[in-house]
């Protein structure tokens, strides 16, 4: 599965959450490329682990700017951010009890390139626009 290149479409127009998902897009490209590449089991984990916690820091940071700009949504959003660190800790789980099957490991990449692409040009482009109308500069 071919990785996920940054362009403007990307973009919510906040550089602190930018850059956050520049970096959510370079590890979810890193797991890709470890699977193509069958790189095993052990460096996949590795990765996905740095994913679950960047994901908690960046959700974290994400979910103060909602809080402090009295953001609309934030109770969905922070529900569709619980539901894809429930699903990452489940994916790593079931790496960790089946092994890095070539199933699971296509399951997981397309889940990943596919729920970061479509939560950032959905909700987090809305919420974008939002923090800017609010002057938030971020």
């Amino acid at each position: 599965m071919p990785g996920i290149e940054w362009d403007e479409s990307l973009s919510v127009g906040i550089d602190l959450i930018d850059n956050q998902h520049k970096m959510l897009i370079e590890k979810t490209n890193a797991i890709s490329e470890a699977v193509e590449m069958k790189r095993g089991l052990e460096k996949i984990l590795q990765t996905l682990s740095f994913m679950i916690e960047y994901t908690e820091f960046h959700f974290s940071a994400e979910e103060k700017v909602m809080m402090e700009n009295d953001y609309p949504m934030l109770e969905d959003h922070k529900k569709l951010h619980e539901y894809f660190k429930t699903r990452l800790n489940q994916m790593v789980q079931d790496f960790e009890e089946e092994g890095a099957t070539v199933e699971l490991s296509e399951d997981i990449t397309s889940y990943l390139t596919n729920w970061l692409v479509n939560h950032i040009k959905g909700i987090d482009t809305e919420l974008g626009k939002i923090l800017q109308e609010k002057g938030f500069k971020g």
